[in-house]
C-alpha cells in the first residue's frame, strides 16, 4: 500500500531508498521504483537509542528528503539525528519537533483508504521539487500507477516450485492467517472444506502463513484430507516453512489465491494473481486488494466494520455467513477476469 507513494517520488526523478524491517524487505525489493533497500533490525517495542544514533550517523549527507510513513516517535528520530534537511510525515506520538514539515494525522477514523493516506506524503502535497530533476532516469518509464505491482523473477518462481514440488499454475494458495486477530479470519473448517473441494477437482493446495499459522495449516490439511481428495492433488501445509521471498514466489506461480484481509492478500494483488479476498471486521474501503483480478467478499453487516481483534458480539457473523460455495463461485469468477 506504500508503493503508489514510492512511485510518486520515483516519477519525480528521485532515487528512492527504503529503510525496512528485514521480514518486510523482500516486498520492497520487488518494487521497480526503489533503488536501494536498507534492512534495519529492531526489537519490538524497544527504543534501542544507541543503535538508532549509529544508523543516523551512517546516513548523514546521503539524503535530501526523508518520508516517515509510520506514526511513531522511534521512526522519526533517525532522520532527525541524521540531519536530513527535509523530514516529512504526519503528526504522531511526540514528534512535532522531529519533522521539518508535518500534516495533521487523518488516521482517527478507519474509513479512509490507506493508499490515499500514504500518498498524502507524496511530493505534490509538499511542493517538493527534485534537486536531481533531469539527472535521474525514472525507473517506472511512462507508467503512472496508483496500484501496487511487484516483480518476482521466473527463475525464482521455478526454483521455489521445485523446492516444494509444486506444478506451475496448477495449484491454489490458501492464506488462512491474519495477524491482527480472529475477527479477520474466515473459519478454519470453511478453509478445510474449500481445500477438500479444490483437491477433489484434482488441483493441489498450498497453505501459506507464518510460524504462528503452522497449527492452523495442519488443521486445514488434516481436515481436508479426511474429507477425501483426488489422488493426483496434494494438500501441503507450508505455513512457517517459507520465508517471505519464497511465499511471494509461490503466490506468483499459483493459479489463484484465497485469503483473509492480510499481508499475503496484498502481495497476491500486487502480483496480479486471480484472488478471492475475505473481509470481516475490517473494510475493503480501507485496505482493498488493489487488483482487477481480485474478488472481494464482504457482507457489510450492520455491525461491520468494527475493526476489532475479536468480535465484540461473540458471533463473527461477518465471516461465518460467507459460505464455502460463495467463495468457490467467486474463485471461478476471478479466473475469468
Amino acid at each position: 500500500m506504500t508503493e503508489p507513494l514510492v512511485n510518486d517520488w520515483a516519477q519525480e526523478g528521485f532515487e528512492v531508498t527504503v529503510a525496512s524491517l528485514p521480514h518486510i524487505a523482500p516486498v520492497y525489493k520487488a518494487m521497480t521504483g526503489i533503488t536501494r533497500v536498507l534492512e534495519w533490525s529492531f526489537r519490538r517495542k524497544k527504543i534501542e537509542l544507541s543503535k538508532r544514533i549509529q544508523l543516523a550517523r551512517d546516513l548523514r549527507g546521503q539524503f535530501d528528503v526523508c518520508v516517515v510513513c509510520p506514526n511513531s516517535f522511534k521512526s522519526a528520530v533517525i532522520p532527525w539525528l541524521a540531519r536530513i534537511p527535509k523530514r516529512l510525515g504526519y503528526l504522531g506520538e511526540l514528534r512535532r519537533g522531529l519533522l521539518s514539515k508535518h500534516l495533521p494525522n487523518p488516521r482517527g477514523s478507519h474509513r479512509g483508504s490507506m493508499v490515499a493516506f500514504y500518498k498524502g506524503l507524496g511530493p505534490a502535497n509538499y511542493a517538493v521539487q527534485s534537486v536531481h530533476a533531469g539527472a535521474v532516469n525514472n525507473p517506472l518509464g511512462s507508467r503512472v500507477k496508483d496500484t501496487p505491482q511487484l516483480v518476482v523473477g521466473q527463475a525464482q518462481i521455478n526454483q521455489t516450485l521445485t523446492l516444494f514440488s509444486l506444478p506451475r499454475n496448477d495449484y491454489t494458495v490458501l492464506a488462512p492467517g491474519a495477524e491482527y486477530g480472529p475477527a479477520k479470519r474466515w473459519p478454519l473448517e470453511y478453509f478445510a472444506s474449500l481445500a477438500a473441494r479444490i483437491g477433489g477437482d484434482g488441483v493441489s493446495v498450498a497453505i501459506l502463513g507464518s510460524e504462528a499459522d503452522r497449527e492452523v495449516g495442519e488443521f486445514i490439511k488434516n481436515a481436508a484430507s479426511a474429507k477425501g481428495s483426488n489422488p493426483s492433488a496434494q494438500i501441503l501445509n507450508l505455513a512457517g516453512k517459507t520465508d517471505l521471498s519464497q511465499a511471494m514466489a509461490l503466490i506468483a506461480g499459483a493459479r489463484n489465491l484465497v485469503s483473509n484481509d492480510s499481508g499475503l492478500m496484498h502481495i497476491g494483488a500486487a502480483l496480479g494473481v486471480a484472488q478471492v479476498a475475505l473481509f470481516g471486521s475490517s473494510s475493503p474501503l480501507h485496505t482493498p486488494p488493489l487488483s482487477p483480478k481480485a474478488k472481494v467478499l464482504w457482507l457489510s453487516l450492520e455491525c461491520a466494520p468494527c475493526f476489532k481483534r475479536e468480535c465484540p458480539l461473540g458471533h463473527t457473523r461477518c465471516l461465518r455467513e460467507i459460505s464455502v460455495q460463495a467463495v468457490e463461485e467467486a474463485l471461478q469468477a476471478c479466473m475469468t477476469l
